[in-house]
């Protein structure tokens, strides 16, 4: 058993994992206004995995609603749970998963409302600014996701059951072995798509993949959030020290946003 939950106030550089069968390369970074002022990253990644699975989960929390890193904390720690919990023969029924993972997430709004209006604003807060906040808090705090797992079919072959779901614009990429796959779900990322712990999922559907969606042998998924667009016209993934320096690259621009980042190959 092998897994990660990152540190929203700190950075985990680019790291190299090798769990047979998978390598896993993962990153965290918050934006470099966000490591100045010593505040909390609004992404979040997780994964969790053995010798057959990993389910993983890329969160960006949105920081117009309240605190929207406590939404992305809050629901990657319950997709991971959710997804571990899922048999084999449900991962291969990718309508009536994301059925099911719709209601999963509807569900979770009573739990999710009662931590934001329990989450204790600072003392040192200005008035006019906890005025602010607690106007926000009425609409509660909201995330984008990506939340997958790979399940292994075939140890020999390392042929790969695959299911993905998610709502926003996180970068979801695909490979067979050197050759990236563009599948058509590209044309299927809305940020105005999220969930929210008052609303729940907020947008016209739950998006969702899986490995019978294409006939490509896919063996490798990279997802990361806004914040590493940079690798975005990248024809494949680098290795690890070259990410480290595109990471670093791209937190120290002016615009940076927070990062997080994995790539599983298997």
């Amino acid at each position: 058993m092998f897994s990660y939950k990152c540190n929203q106030k700190e950075e985990t550089p680019i790291t190299l994992l090798y769990e047979d069968p998978f390598t896993i390369k993962y990153g965290y970074a918050r934006a470099s206004e966000t490591v100045q002022m010593n505040e909390h990253g609004q992404d979040y990644l997780a994964f969790r995995g053995d010798v057959k699975s990993i389910s993983f989960v890329v969160c960006d929390g949105v920081s117009l609603s309240f605190f929207g890193d406590v939404a992305a904390e809050f629901l990657a720690g319950k997709l991971v749970d959710w997804l571990v919990s899922l048999s084999n023969g449900e991962l291969q029924k990718k309508e009536d998963l994301l059925l099911k993972l719709t209601g999963y997430l509807n569900g979770l709004v009573e739990e999710g409302s009662e931590k934001i209006a329990n989450y204790r604003l600072p003392n040192s807060l200005p008035p006019l600014l906890k005025d602010v906040l607690e106007e926000k808090r009425k609409n509660g705090s909201e995330t984008m996701f990506v939340c997958g797992r790979v399940d292994i079919e075939n140890h020999i072959t390392n042929k790969a059951n695959i299911f993905l779901a998610w709502a926003g614009d996180i970068r979801i990429r695909f490979w067979k072995n050197d050759e990236e796959i563009k599948p058509q779900i590209t044309k299927e990322f809305n940020t105005n798509e999220r969930w929210s712990t008052k609303q729940g999922l907020i947008s016209k559907g739950l998006k969702g993949f899986s490995a019978a969606d294409t006939d490509d042998w896919i063996n490798r998924i990279a997802v990361y959030s806004d914040g590493f667009a940079s690798i975005d016209s990248l024809p494949a993934i680098p290795g690890k020290e070259r990410l480290q320096r595109l990471m670093r690259k791209s937190h120290e621009m002016p615009t940076s946003d927070d990062l997080s980042f994995i790539d599983i190959s298997w």
